[in-house]
């Protein structure tokens, strides 16, 4: 027999007694299906965690702080409304100390967040939430605005990064700073035109109980051509850049309607293009690889393709890290319970500042539905994911939604009472 003959007999031999050692394991493992098999899987990776001034605590606490310490980016998703998420930010903030990220990235245009900034050096949240009533989402409410404080209070540097479009009711924001930047004549006149147009659209509004009067819903083509003239700004100027904003602002809302897609896209690519600008300027700074907490919607914040088919903000901080050398982490803290706030200044209904929260159904088109399923009755539970990753059987039975998650978010918190988010 040739030496290769004996090595082939051997390795048949030698298959064939593993072949049977794994035949017996089987045979003496209780059957399991994939879906007991999925909530085996959740229940050994979840842990309490407890929210509170001093920090995150308790079991859940150690792993998502000690990896939030060591990542250039820290993401936030949320289902928006609730108090609590802030809450959960500030408390990571505490837990981290000194290691916290010093940028806070947020749902707003860049000039929301400049008037922001201004709010927190001057002590004026309040004021600036009631005189732009819906101008800044989610910075309407308290909790946000100690958020931003928390950041921003007493840093000499701007750590407010807005990165979404201006908000509907934001065009005033922008054109009350345009008119800081021109002379009395042909520019100023014109930027006080579009100034009593706002002004008349959000009476409107508030009148009608209605959004589609606002500003930047109507605003032309036509119009920005106009108002393009009239300034005459230098190219690269912030008078240039505010027209820029206003543009695109409009543009995002306008085909919201008609093409949700093209408006989604235009919406993330002007995020990234924000990002990048602030990214430069804190190099520029001297910080020369910039760390940065986001604080944004669930579907902005995921890794990988997002429900509305696009690679967004959260996938390019993805790959932007590891581009770094390093590393971005992706939690999703979301309500089992409770009530959210879905009260704008323009809804009729104050009793919408208390909206009961249908957890099964949000979470359901999350695909977010196991984890709630198999969250703790009270407090909050985290659900470290990487065990689902390698689990095809298991992962596939929760549905693809859920399998998109497990890829897309680190951990999974759920928090089983969220309350809404308190107005000034």
């Amino acid at each position: 027999m040739s030496l290769l003959s004996r090595h082939r007999r051997r390795g048949g031999v030698l298959f064939a007694l593993l072949a049977c050692s794994l035949a017996v394991h089987a045979a003496e493992a209780p059957s399991e299906t994939p879906e007991q098999a999925l909530v085996r899987l959740l229940d050994a990776n979840r842990s309490a965690l407890s929210i509170g001034a001093d920090g995150l605590s308790g079991p859940g606490a150690k792993s998502l702080v000690e990896r939030a310490r060591h990542a250039q980016f820290v993401l936030i998703g949320e289902d928006h409304g609730f108090a609590d998420v802030p809450q959960f930010v500030l408390a990571l903030k505490q837990s981290l100390g000194k290691d916290a990220p010093e940028n806070l990235v947020l749902e707003i245009g860049p000039y929301a967040a400049q008037r922001l900034t201004q709010a927190v050096r001057t002590d004026k949240l309040r004021e600036l939430a009631l005189e732009y009533p819906g101008a800044m989402p989610f910075f309407d409410w308290q909790d946000d605005g100690k958020l931003a404080g928390a950041w921003q209070r007493g840093n000499p540097r701007d750590v407010l990064w807005g990165l979404d479009q201006e908000f509907l009711f934001g065009a005033r924001i922008s054109l009350q700073r345009l008119q800081q930047l021109t002379q009395p004549g042909k520019a100023r006149d014109a930027v006080d035109r579009l100034l009593a147009r706002d002004a008349a659209a959000s009476k409107e509004s508030l009148d009608k109980h209605d959004a589609g009067p606002a500003l930047l819903l109507n605003l032309s083509d036509a119009d920005i051509a106009s108002l393009r003239d009239a300034l005459q700004a230098a190219p690269g100027s912030e008078a240039a850049q505010l027209v820029d904003e206003l543009d695109q602002s409009a543009q995002i809302y306008r085909s919201q309607n008609s093409d949700g897609y093209a408006s989604n896209s235009q919406r993330s690519q002007l995020m990234k293009k924000h990002f990048m600008r602030y990214y430069r300027a804190a190099q520029r700074a001297g910080s020369a690889v910039p760390r940065a907490l986001f604080r944004f919607g669930a579907y902005h914040m995921t890794r990988g393709i997002t429900p509305t088919n696009l690679y967004d903000i959260g996938n390019f901080a993805s790959e932007f890290a590891a581009s770094n050398d390093s590393q971005s982490l992706h939690i999703l803290v979301l309500a089992g319970g409770g009530a959210s706030n879905k009260w704008m200044p323009f809804v009729a209904d104050t009793a919408q500042k208390s909206v009961a929260y249908d957890a099964r159904k949000e979470l359901a088109e999350l695909g977010a539905l196991p984890f709630l399923q198999q969250s703790f009755p009270q407090g909050a539970t985290v659900f470290d994911v990487d065990a689902l990753r390698r689990t095809g059987k298991a992962r596939r039975s929760g549905g693809e939604d859920f399998a998109k998650l497990v890829f897309g978010y680190d951990f999974i918190v759920i928090v089983a009472e969220m309350k809404p988010a308190r107005n000034y």
